[in-house]
């Protein structure tokens, strides 16, 4: 591999020199904010906190990566109900399950607005997957189940939205210039250092820098083994300039990089030597009009390419080289409209996407471009919702979209289209009573989501066992058909003067017909093929419950989940197992102290098929961070307090052990 750690030591010294910062959240109006009251562009496109969302949703802020000092995704979306986080020790990259639900798009994940579309198949993580540095996010909105389908097509499992630091979320109120650094050691896994950095040039224009460094080592498990190939290197940077020249218009431009270098395989199999380059490159326009409630207008581009450069290190083929590479561009439209009929207030939106999938894989020796095979394709749509609100109590979501593809490579193509309805009604009965902030919801909602490229292309023969994989462009696309029925709960000073009480409840049924998976089909020989094989539902209840007294916070989230084939009875093998996080903290020394425990209880999930089953476990983390100064905060973590060994289930290595984190973070600012 080459030397990473001199490309980021360029990276840091540039940044230094350049004068870009790194800091503490300045979103928030009060330091203590709970994460459901953020507000954030919601299910429906329309900002808003999430505890008032009609619709499963929860945001996770910069807050939660500072204070659990998150290195990977899974730190950070770990206490979101309905939500797994799939993981190889191989990789730095991710791949997201929301209800039982993951791969070829089933979750849309963007970043700043831009999708992620990276896939190589094979015997390791890479159907969905996607790098991002945990240090750059300013606020994570995750939506569960096919409602926020105004986000894009093929979300019918979800939408997880990541946005990145700008300089209006950096820099406090009334700086002109700030600058954060980071460094942090962890017993169990290497070293990072980071610098972010904001600088307000004029009233209208300002920029934000930012560059993270990691290296990772082979971790050790539980029972004190070192995982093999678990070491990375990983040196990541991110741009962005705001323009806001008044009168409601902006402009966002925004650049995130991450660089990687680490070895995938395990002892047994073929290993390889991995450098990942991706980048995202956005730019957003937005205009409200101050005039007019009808015009709330936004225009959106995007750039993502993640290219994967591989070199066998082991066997027959040792020394040879593969890529995999994928470019997608695309747009969004939308406007929403304020206006009222008679008694009832109406949020019109109105809107078109698009995005164009570019496959390429070169392997001239292997089978790499046979199990991701090259091909383009194109999805598209467009939508209408009307959110009508009447007096203070009642609220009606009515939504089209319309979704259509082109797909093509390899001699083959497919296409189709289709409309997918969402109705939503929520009512605030009790808002004149001593029970007010108290909502109930109910939803029916479609998703569409065509087939990915690899499903309907992928062929080849696998070399061992040996068995031929066969394309198959007659697969049907993928429609989910949920129904949701949910609790808010939004009540202040209920114990004490003060407090804060925030709960999201919700009880869900989907069913997917047309599942693609991969199966058996009758041919000479044994033959392999995606196909439309099972019409899926997945039920489940989903819980998350933030208290906030001031001098102590507490936090559960759990869910509770199962699924099945409806033709055979058998269990579907994505159903992450039954969880429940809880959190609890204190503040002291004048909010200058936080410190608490965090419990995470997982059930075996045995549930299953194919898929090896996992064992139940718990895993005890304590944080505390201590800013003796504005400009200075010292971090302690302790991950793994007991030492458990353990594997979360879709997982197919054992996660680290016992892990103590030290973490010191400065600040500069005028």
């Amino acid at each position: 591999m080459r030397p990473l750690n001199r490309r980021a030591g360029l990276l840091l010294g540039g940044a230094a020199i350049a004068g870009l910062p790194f800091a503490h959240d300045a979103r928030a109006e009060d330091d203590n904010a709970i994460p459901l009251d953020t507000v954030t562009i919601s299910a429906t496109r329309t900002q808003g906190a999430a505890v008032d969302a009609l619709a499963s949703e929860s945001v996770v802020t910069d807050e939660v990566v500072k204070l659990q000092e998150a290195s990977r995704i899974s730190d950070v979306l770990r206490s979101v109900p309905g939500v797994a986080v799939q993981e190889v020790a191989d990789s730095p990259a991710a791949a997201i399950n929301i209800r039982g639900l993951q791969g070829f798009g089933r979750v849309a994940v963007t970043i700043d607005g831009a999708r992620q579309n990276f896939q190589a198949s094979g015997h390791s993580l890479g159907d969905g997957s996607f790098f991002f540095e945990p240090e750059f996010l300013d606020t994570a909105t995750i939506v569960r189940g096919p409602v926020a389908n105004l986000y894009g097509s093929g979300a019918i499992g979800g939408v997880v939205s990541f946005e990145t630091k700008r300089p209006s979320t950096f820099l406090e109120e009334g700086q002109r210039w700030a600058l954060e650094s980071f460094s942090q050691y962890d017993t169990n896994n290497g070293f990072a250092l980071g610098l972010t950095g904001a600088r307000r040039f004029t009233d209208t224009f300002s920029a934000l820098g930012g560059v993270v460094y990691r290296n990772n080592w082979n971790y050790e498990d539980g029972n004190g083994d070192q995982v093999f190939n678990s070491g990375n290197e990983i040196a990541a940077g991110l741009l962005k300039a705001e323009v806001d020249p008044g009168n409601g218009h902006s402009l966002v431009l925004g650049a995130v990089t991450n660089y990687s270098e680490y070895r995938s395989g395990d002892p047994a199999s073929t290993n390889y030597d991995n450098e990942v380059a991706d980048n995202t490159l956005t730019a957003t326009y937005r205009f409200q009009s101050p005039d007019h409630d009808w015009l709330d207008f936004a225009v959106s581009t995007y750039w993502t390419n993640t290219d994967l450069d591989q070199t066998y290190l082991t066997g027959a083929l040792a020394g040879n080289d593969r890529n995999f590479r994928i470019d997608t561009v695309g747009f969004d439209v939308n406007n929403t409209a304020r206006f009222d009929t008679g008694i009832l207030e109406h949020a019109l939106t109105v809107g078109t996407d698009a995005f164009f999938d570019d496959v390429e894989v070169t392997d001239a020796v292997g089978t790499g471009a046979l199990f991701t095979p090259n091909g383009e394709r194109t999805v598209y749509g467009a939508f209408v919702q009307d959110a009508v609100g009447y007096s203070d109590w009642l609220e009606v979501i009515g939504a089209l979209r319309f979704d259509g593809y082109d797909l093509d490579g390899g001699g083959n193509s497919s296409s189709g289209q289709r409309v997918s309805p969402k109705i939503t009604v929520g009512v605030s009965p009790f808002e004149t009573t001593t029970l007010h902030g108290i909502q109930l919801y109910s939803t029916y909602a479609e998703g569409y989501r065509a087939p990915s490229i690899t499903e309907t292309l992928i062929a080849g023969t696998h070399p061992f066992p040996a068995f031929d994989i066969l394309p198959n462009p007659d697969l049907r696309p993928e429609t989910a058909h949920t129904i949701e029925a949910g609790l808010n709960v939004s009540r202040d000073d209920l114990f004490a003067a003060g407090d804060r009480l925030r709960m999201k409840a919700a009880v869900f049924r989907n069913d997917v017909d047309d599942f693609i998976d991969i199966g058996v089909v009758p041919c000479p020989g044994f033959c392999m093929q995606y196909q439309n094989i099972a019409n899926a539902r997945i039920e489940g209840v989903e819980l998350e419950i933030n208290y906030d007294a001031g001098w102590a916070f507490v936090g559960i989230a759990g869910q509770h989940q199962r699924g099945e084939d409806r033709q055979t009875g058998a269990p579907l093998d994505s159903i992450p197992a039954d969880k429940l996080v809880t959190t609890l903290g204190f503040r002291a020394l004048e909010d200058k102290a936080i410190f608490g425990i965090q419990w995470e209880a997982v059930a075996a999930q045995d549930r299953v098929t194919v898929t090896p089953p996992s064992d139940a476990y718990n895993v005890v983390n304590l944080f505390a961070d201590y800013s003796p100064r504005d400009d200075l905060t010292l971090g302690l973590n302790v991950d793994n307090l007991f030492n458990e060994d353990y594997t979360p289930y879709l997982d197919s290595d054992p996660s680290a052990g016992l892990a103590v984190k030290f973490t010191l973070r400065t600040r500069l600012g005028g």
